[in-house]
């Protein structure tokens, strides 16, 4: 592109060039004929085609640089002016772009949030919006693989865990179960995971290992006699049995009997815990003193990295399948804002509201920063550097400009030799 904006230039200047000349030589034609009869027409058109041609040459090249490198006063003029170039660019762009009322009035009218409805309703825009915004998290998240980074973060949790004042978090939790029964029901899900957890043959192996390993500790004499007979480990077996069914049997019954001893210790419990959750300062003092010790352990510390990068590799090898479920989950969740945007008016309102006060309160900080920008960033540009893409961008239509000088001379010659002839 660069390339033949300079061949489209380049051509131009020899073809206002060869005008020139052609202007030159006719006008030398006609003085070496005397400048009689037609070539008296001929010196008087090429004369006044030269002194155009040469007065919008000088103009055009004083625009951008001093004409055949002499430092005439009033030229290179872009280079010059480069820092007044910058404020009248800054303020144009503020007054007719940023406006405050303009954004305001085109937003009204425009409904960007219709609009962005409608372009998520192809597919084809809403997975490759999904798509580059999977790049740009995959690309976020390697950022964020630094122990510096997985430093900070732990550090500002602990922080916000050291603020937080976990005697008065706990029983505000008790309370809100308690008042609603939800520390029975509680109660009822922790008795049904231990229950399904005895009756894993797995378990009950265990238990069966353990009764063993103690009887021996304490009975030695009866296993030897359980030894001779091989029945210790049958033993053990049915005496795990034995104890689980029980202990199932009587998880059953607490589940099954609302009024059960052991939910009354358990709300009598609850209650007292909470109590002094709630008035025994020497009691709060000892949670948060129990939470900070936990705080400062190194094993918490450990299991706080440890999670991060678990957390961090599950992610990144998410975001790198081309079955992302993160990407999956925002592209229905695009879906979705796409086809509200499009079909609810009290979404639409909302959203445009939105975005009506981010764009009245970011049009006035632009408005603010942008000529600063605008004339910082133009006057650290080259200042020959400047001109050049400058004349690259206009240079073509300013030598019509020496095209039409050239012809407009020539014919203003003329009719003012024919004026003088008539006169």
């Amino acid at each position: 592109m660069r390339e033949n904006r300079q061949r489209q230039l380049a051509r131009m200047k020899a073809i206002a060039l060869g005008c020139l000349l052609l202007s030159v030589a006719l006008l030398i034609a006609a003085h070496l004929n005397g400048r009689a009869g037609i070539w008296a027409w001929v010196g008087a058109f090429a004369e006044a085609a030269t002194i155009g041609a040469l007065a919008d040459w000088f103009a055009v090249v004083a625009l951008f640089r001093h004409p055949l490198g002499l430092p005439i006063p009033h030229t290179a003029i872009i280079p010059r002016k480069k820092a007044r170039l910058a404020d009248a660019l800054g303020d144009f762009l503020v007054n007719n772009f940023l406006s405050r009322e303009q954004l305001l009035a085109r937003l009204d009218t425009w409904n960007p949030a219709l609009q962005l409805g409608r372009f998520m309703d192809t597919p084809a825009r809403v997975e490759a919006l999904a798509r580059q915004m999977q790049h740009w998290l995959a690309d976020a998240l390697k950022a964020l693989d630094s122990a510096a980074f997985e430093q900070e973060l732990i550090s500002v949790l602990q922080q916000q865990l050291r603020s937080w004042d976990a005697s008065h978090g706990a029983a505000r939790l008790m309370r809100l179960l308690s008042e609603g029964g939800h520390h029975q029901r509680v109660l009822n899900a922790a008795l049904r995971e231990v229950s399904d957890w005895l009756d894993k043959p797995a378990v009950r192996a265990f238990i069966s290992e353990k009764l063993v390993e103690m009887a021996r500790r304490e009975y030695p004499k009866l296993i030897r006699l359980a030894d001779a007979f091989n029945y210790t480990e049958e033993l053990g077996v049915k005496l795990a049995e034995k104890l689980a069914v029980a202990l199932m049997d009587e998880m059953q019954t607490v589940l099954n009997t609302p009024e059960h001893p052991l939910r009354q210790r358990y709300a009598e419990q609850t209650a007292q815990l909470l109590q002094r959750l709630e008035d025994d300062a020497a009691f709060r003092a000892r949670v948060d003193a129990w939470k900070n010790e936990w705080l400062q352990s190194p094993e918490l510390g450990d299991y706080s990295r440890q999670l991060w990068q678990r957390l961090w590799q599950r992610l990144h090898r998410d975001l790198a399948s081309p079955d992302s479920r993160c990407m999956d989950y925002l592209r229905q969740q695009a879906a979705r804002l796409g086809a509200r945007l499009r079909q609810d008016a009290l979404w639409q309102q909302t959203v445009n509201a939105q975005i009506r006060i981010a764009a009245e309160h970011l049009a006035g900080q632009i408005r603010e920063l942008a000529p600063a920008y605008i004339r910082q960033t133009v006057n650290a540009w080259d200042s020959e550097k400047m001109s050049r893409e400058i004349e690259l961008s206009v240079g073509r239509d300013l030598q019509y400009i020496r095209l039409n000088g050239t012809l407009i001379g020539g014919l203003a010659g003329l009719a003012l030799h024919g004026l003088l002839r008539l006169l």
